[in-house]
């Protein structure tokens, strides 16, 4: 009893409350600043050691000394008579009271004021959110940006699992890397009430990972934890720190907890596996090859690692020349080793989410309208296992635009880019229904968007090109062109969009010289040249029989050139049912046949007719307005004998700005040739292109002839 009367008396125990608190919120200040400020890693580790190491020695100064009016003394050496113990004891006593008010203040903003903020955003938004930043890389080399980018990437794809939880996904949570903003202006521009950030530093077998969960309003930390362990227990630590914002989630947003586990493999697979995944972040043909090469290695290691084999089959499909592709892989030799590897990964894991988006992909792409009718249903069944799949929700509702079914497109869409607002593909499929519908100012918001997560994405800059060529501003298509393949990595989709653009402003020459063979063709035609247009789109089909481009190249200079015989010869070989034509094409071209089967008396003409007038109709009822669809519209007018109301319907593109010299070299045309109409528009319109091209500093064009 007198021992502990003796530390009353000296205070002692007053010091240890002191030290406590001050202690603990130094060691919550250093865990905080280490993340936030970029610190090493040792950093809270450091001040932590460094409190418990003092604590011993501060008791010990607590208990030898005391503080008297002319400083500190021995305590032996101080008599009763002089001690102010007592009335230091108050003081800290009062020090102490204002040290735990303090705590339980930290505390309760922590678990109940932010909290309660969370529950009323909660509320008015229905379901809890969240963005994952990618790590920072704290490694000494500064070489593992692609392993912390990795664990970032699976902790968005195991908490993407969850219902309920709106997980912001990888293309915009990543576009954040490195620019240093603000947490609060993030959360904002991603919309989601949560932002988990951390950091990574891998030496050796070992690794270190910290995370910490962040209000979004508010930029207050939530949660935040440090995890040790070695490399092969990182799946481990994934799910550890899942669970953890699960944890801190789930009483105030979630309902029921559950566990989630990431995908398991060797860790060098998986090594290989992330590093993948960021070099075909750019959807760019350099990063899929070295996407490919990591994922090829790592499939070495691991034969039957899902994950891999799904991805290894979607990127061989990307980089095809198929349709929605953007290679030069033939799509022939593409679908067949995308189909082993989506299948083996489908084969392992059934319901695995990765192995059924892969293989509805290359479903979707196939020749066989069978097949490619069932990718429907993989999508659906993707999207059930994991509703916050960006990527599968994009190409599920490419197959629905193929269905003339744009309202669940653009749903589908919409849903995408809630999770994902910077989602390329996303974006672009979107913007181009807009763009179909003449939706412009959708069209402007949605690109501004994409711009200010993005800002030097290629694809933004083709769609402000396709909204200025559909509103007459060729020149500024052309420039919009032009930058959007400065801005691009070896991207044939953007090379395509850039040739189509100056083809409008009469710069076939430039076409020719192109390795755009479809684009080539077609400017051969206008410039004259049908006969070298007929025989490489001839050679190009004859090579490659089930590429649907060749296809369309063909029959289209076959129309135009007028060579009709060999047109309906090619379509009887090839296909000899209008059944069978649609089944080769996602949008069969009717147009092309339509006219040149009347004129010859066809077997197939009237049922060409009904279903190219259904397809045109269909377009029609769903708002899809465009240059494409109305010129098609005007070609049926014209092949009924309506001749009025096609001239009509020009006049009427005309006003709305729509130019474009295909309409005055167009076969079906030839009716309304020599009419003072029809001759003024063809005036009017030479006019404003030559405007246009005087705006970027080309001399003057005659309009091509259609062609004899």
């Amino acid at each position: 009893m007198g021992i502990i009367q003796e530390l009353r008396r000296r205070n002692v125990f007053r010091v240890a409350g002191i030290y406590a608190v001050t202690g603990w919120l130094v060691i919550q200040l250093a865990i905080a600043l280490e993340t936030t400020l970029l610190l090493p890693s040792w950093f809270d580790t450091l001040l932590t050691i460094l409190v418990l190491v003092c604590f011993p020695i501060v008791m010990i100064g607590a208990w030898a000394f005391e503080m008297t009016p002319e400083g500190f003394k021995r305590t032996q050496s101080v008599s009763e008579e002089e001690s102010v113990s007592r009335r230091t004891g108050r003081r800290l006593d009062f020090i102490l009271a204002a040290g735990v008010f303090l705590l339980l203040a930290f505390i309760v903003a922590d678990r109940v004021v932010f909290a309660g903020n969370g529950n009323t955003a909660t509320a008015s938004s229905g379901a809890a959110s969240i963005a994952v930043l990618p790590f920072a890389d704290m490694s000494e080399q500064g070489d593992q940006a692609y392993f912390a980018d990795g664990i970032s990437e699976e902790l968005l794809n195991v908490l993407a699992q969850v219902p309920g939880l709106a997980v912001a996904g990888r293309t915009s949570s990543f576009a954040f890397k490195d620019r240093n903003e603000d947490l609060r202006d993030i959360g904002e521009i991603l919309a989601v009430e949560h932002i988990l950030e951390g950091s990574v530093r891998k030496a050796g077998n070992r690794v270190r990972v910290t995370a910490q969960l962040v209000r979004a309003d508010s930029g207050f930390h939530v949660w935040s934890e440090t995890y040790d362990r070695d490399l092969d227990d990182i799946f481990a630590v994934q799910d550890e720190i899942a669970d953890s914002i699960l944890a801190e989630l789930t009483p105030h947003l979630m309902g029921e907890t559950q566990t989630l586990v990431a995908q398991r493999t060797d860790i060098s697979a998986y090594d290989l596996y992330l590093l993948a995944q960021q070099k075909a972040a750019d959807g760019s043909m350099v990063g899929y090859r070295e996407a490919v090469g990591a994922l090829d290695k790592a499939l070495a290691i691991d034969p039957e690692y899902v994950p891999a084999l799904a991805w290894r089959g979607y990127y061989e499909l990307m980089m095809s020349d198929g349709v929605g592709a953007s290679g030069d892989i033939p799509i022939e030799q593409a679908l067949e080793n995308a189909g082993e590897w989506t299948g083996k990964a489908l084969a392992l894991e059934p319901m695995s989410a990765d192995a059924l988006f892969a293989r509805a992909g290359w479903m979707a792409m196939s020749p066989d309208g069978e097949l490619r009718a069932q990718a429907e249903r993989y999508y659906e069944l993707a999207l059930e296992r994991k509703p916050n799949f960006p990527a599968a929700r994009n190409d599920y509702a490419y197959i629905l635009m193929e269905l003339e079914r744009y309202d669940e497109a653009v749903d589908q869409l919409e849903r995408a880019l809630a999770h994902d607002p910077a989602h390329h593909d996303a974006n672009t499929n979107l913007a181009y229904i807009y763009i179909r519908r003449h939706e412009f100012d959708k069209a402007t918001r949605l690109i501004d968007r994409w711009k200010e997560i993005t800002p030097d994405v290629p694809g933004a800059y083709v769609f402000e090109g396709s909204i200025a060529h559909r509103q007459g501003r060729l020149a500024d298509s052309v420039r919009s062109a032009e930058k959007a393949l400065e801005l691009s990595s070896d991207n044939p989709r953007i090379e395509r969009e850039y040739y189509g653009m100056i083809s409008f402003i009469g710069e076939f020459q430039a076409v020719v010289e192109s390795s755009t063979d479809g684009f080539a063709a077609r400017a051969l035609v206008q410039q004259g040249r049908g006969e070298e247009a007929v025989e490489s789109t001839r050679a190009a089909v004859e090579a490659r029989p089930d590429y649907v481009y060749a296809q369309h190249s063909y029959l289209w200079v076959l129309f135009y050139t007028r060579r009709w015989d060999e047109l309906l010869a090619h379509y009887d070989a090839s296909w000899g049912s209008v059944e069978a034509f649609e089944g080769a094409f996602s949008l069969p071209p009717y147009e092309w046949l339509a006219l040149p089967m009347r004129e010859a008396g066809h077997p197939d003409a009237e049922a060409v007719e009904a279903a190219l007038r259904d397809q045109i109709e269909s377009q029609l009822a769903a708002g899809v307005e465009s240059r494409e669809t109305l010129t098609v519209a005007i070609m049926l007018q014209l092949i009924a004998g309506n001749e009025d109301a096609a001239l009509d319907m020009l006049e009427g593109l005309s006003e709305r700005g729509v130019l474009s010299i295909l309409i005055f070299t167009n076969p079906a045309y030839e009716p309304l040739r020599g009419t003072p109409r029809f001759e003024a528009l063809k005036e009017v319109t030479a006019e404003k292109i030559n405007a246009e091209r005087a705006k970027l500093g080309l001399d003057p064009i005659d309009m091509p002839v259609p062609y004899t």
